[in-house]
């Protein structure tokens, strides 16, 4: 899935209207007591900030909102730069036609992962920040403004205020005050106070484990996959299961069979040619025996890790003859993909699998993991409810909970419509009505299964909706802070490390890494995406071990580059902010491999900003992209141990082009320099497409130069 909706807490309200010196709508261009000359200019719902109104410290600017339900807060005019947190961070300058007609194409922008920016004026930079943005959103017109908007019968769910503050002219001037201010203010609304990644791991020691480790999504059944019998032996094999008679193991097993399984055996037995579309299908169907506890009769009351136990034992001695050793047996979730990991010299990794796989339960692949150091665990998802009568083609595990949940738990729109789930099925599901299905969920699977991670989708999006539904009715304020409560759990009480979709700020305390901030969703900013006939379609969600969408390499949407991935443009923002309170990479749907003409730009970025490379693999991929894996880990990974835990305190453009850049991390034996030179041909001694680090620790291989794309 991995796009949502999220939201955010209403703690404190109270005390902030208290505190909050309120405007006063019926009066325009009125003075605000104590706030130095604050202008408030109230025509429909909208105010002004002044240049003059900012200081060299924070200052507040609220304001209550009016029948309207909206207020827009207009900064100055006349501007020479945005620093705008946009994929993570994005320099965008006033006169770059292009750019700027992007933003007003693609505004409003959501504040919610980074509720911070900044405008440019000559030597200083107007800093502006978001204690609330749950309801805000930035607006990018003939000016630039901040508008708050609330639903009917939500005015003022949450404070309409800004904090400005003037700083110098470097963009992570942003970064920095974001941070001065959420360690030093009295209050930071919706933003917790920081909780450094360091800090985590003395919580969580387990939580050490991201330094260092890339991180890979694993796909393919998980109990027996077409790896597991030899090619030879494949029509063989189906021969034999197609003419066992049905009061035999072998028979009850096929009888266990899906129709268009028990097809695909048929054909398969009279084929001349394993087809490997075949040997999925039959293989799926050997998976969905092992689970059948009708097969040995075991009891109801087994431990469904212990039936897929025995049952494997007995269909392996039963298929001695074609399989191989039971305990190899499994796709991506499998002993050999461990071993060939390890066996690669990757000694940590972030190993999680493609969906829940509920049903599909390797408590041995856990154990493995964790005794050689890897962080393992599924993918999860609380955001969508399906009905239970859902054909399986219009609905996914994650979404499958009972009829109550279905009918009780849905939210609301104010008009007492249900509101639509991901891709339109189902409804979003209450967190507050899902609380006692993620408990139940997640402590049946890690009662059977030692995971050590567990990705939950969508949470840290902070995208959360209304929900008028009375029975458990919430405004965005209250869903984030329902959100915020099981993720806490998930680490306090299940002692797991804590994965989500984005990395927003305001679930920065709660989250250990997220997927989605490095580059973000893009799958519907182009057509060409969707358009099978197109060089830029990402690709069908087929075969199911090897899906074209996470697997198929190809080239970026041209006009995707320049505002996402020009590193002319883009900025450590978000990795100067909290890159050291958590670690982040990026949306799975465009792993570090995706877009085969660019994939030098983002694997410097990468080392430049020390964001781990995220990658998809199974036993048959594996081979093939190992050999660019482990060249880029091999340099990565020792530089990010170091630097996992340090701020991102400097960076800088050191070319005219300003495609020679370099960060500064300041490590606790002095400052660290990531020097990348992005372009084609040397710059200032630096090799074409290369990085340099310096620093106060030796490194094996202190210089790395990206081999040169095929397709540049």
């Amino acid at each position: 899935m991995k796009n949502c909706f999220v939201a955010a807490p209403m703690s404190n309200l109270h005390h902030w209207r208290l505190l909050s010196r309120i405007a006063d709508s019926s009066a325009p261009n009125r003075k605000i007591a104590g706030t130095d000359d604050l202008v408030i200019n109230d025509n429909a719902g909208e105010r002004q900030i002044q240049r003059s109104d900012v200081r060299d410290t924070p200052t507040a600017f609220r304001s209550e909102v009016g029948e309207s339900g909206e207020v827009t807060w207009w900064l100055p005019p006349e501007f020479d730069e945005l620093v705008l947190p946009i994929s993570a961070g994005v320099v965008v300058d006033a006169q770059d036609a292009e750019l700027m007609n992007w933003l007003r194409k693609g505004s409003p922008w959501s504040l919610t992962q980074l509720p911070a920016f900044g405008m440019r004026f000559g030597d200083r930079t107007l800093v502006v920040l978001v204690p609330w943005p749950q309801y805000a959103e930035l607006i990018v017109e003939k000016r630039i403004g901040v508008r708050f908007s609330f639903p009917k019968g939500r005015r003022n769910a949450t404070p309409s205020e800004l904090i400005v503050v003037w700083r110098g002219r470097e963009p992570l001037e942003v970064a920095h005050a974001f941070r001065e201010w959420r360690a030093t203010s009295a209050e930071t609304g919706a933003v917790p106070r920081p909780r450094p990644l360091s800090e985590k791991a003395k919580h969580l020691p387990s939580v050490s484990r991201l330094f260092g480790a890339p991180h890979f999504y694993l796909w393919g059944p998980a109990l027996f996959s077409r790896h597991d019998v030899d090619r030879g032996k494949w029509i063989a094999f189906a021969k034999s299961l197609r003419d066992a008679s049905a009061e035999t193991l072998a028979g009850r097993a096929v009888a266990s069979f899906h129709d268009d399984q028990r097809a695909a055996l048929r054909v398969l037995a009279d084929a001349d040619y394993p087809l490997t579309y075949l040997a999925i299908q039959v293989a799926a169907g050997v998976e969905r025996s092992l689970i059948d506890r009708t097969i040995l009769k075991l009891p109801a009351t087994m431990p469904l890790a212990e039936v897929i136990r025995q049952t494997r034992k007995s269909l392996a001695a039963e298929f001695s003859p074609f399989v191989h050793d039971p305990a190899s047996w499994g796709d991506g979730a499998s002993l050999p993909i461990l071993d060939a990991l390890r066996d690669a010299g990757v000694d940590r990794a972030v190993l999680l699998l493609s969906d829940l796989y509920r049903q599909s339960l390797r408590p041995d692949v856990a154990a493995r993991a964790n005794e050689i150091g890897f962080l393992f665990g599924p993918y999860d998802s609380y955001h969508s409810v399906h009905s239970p009568d859902a054909k399986p083609d219009e609905t996914w595990e994650t979404a499958q909970f009972d009829r109550a949940a279905f009918e009780q738990g849905r939210i609301l729109n104010a008009d007492g419509s249900g509101h639509g789930g991901f891709f339109k099925r189902g409804f979003h599901f209450s967190p507050v009505a899902a609380w006692p299905y993620v408990k139940d969920r997640v402590s049946l699977l890690t009662s059977q299964v030692p995971y050590s991670a567990w990705f939950i989708d969508c949470d840290a999006t902070a995208e959360c909706v209304d929900d008028f539904n009375p029975l458990h009715a919430a405004s965005r304020a209250d869903d984030l802070t329902a959100r915020r409560q099981r993720l806490r759990w998930f680490e306090s009480d299940q002692r797991l490390v804590v994965g989500s979709e984005d990395g927003s700020a305001l679930f920065a305390d709660v989250v250990h890494f997220g997927h989605g901030v490095q580059t973000p969703y893009l799958g519907h900013l182009s057509p060409e995406f969707r358009d099978a006939k197109s060089p830029h379609f990402l690709g069908r969600h087929w075969p199911p071990d090897t899906p074209a969408q996470s697997f198929n390499a190809i080239p970026i949407v041209p006009s995707l580059v320049r505002p996402y991935f020009d590193p002319r443009v883009r900025i450590p923002l978000y990795q100067a902010a909290l890159g050291d309170e958590l670690v982040v990479s990026h949306h799975w749907s465009f792993d570090s491999l995706k877009f085969s003409d660019i994939s030098a730009t983002r694997e410097l970025l990468e080392i430049l900003y020390m964001v781990p490379p995220l990658y998809h693999i199974n036993r048959e991929t594996w081979p093939q992209r190992r050999e660019q894996i482990l060249r880029h880990v091999a340099f990565w990974s020792p530089l990010h141990r170091e630097l996992a835990t340090t701020r991102l305190i400097r960076f800088e453009r050191l070319s005219d082009d300003r495609l020679l850049q370099r960060t500064t991390f300041q490590h606790h034996s002095g400052d660290v320099t990531v020097t990348v030179n992005f372009a084609n041909d040397e710059r200032s001694g630096h090799p074409p497409l290369s990085a340099t680090v310096a620093g106060p620790f030796s490194l094996r291989q202190p210089d790395y130069q990206v081999e040169r794309p095929t397709n540049p």
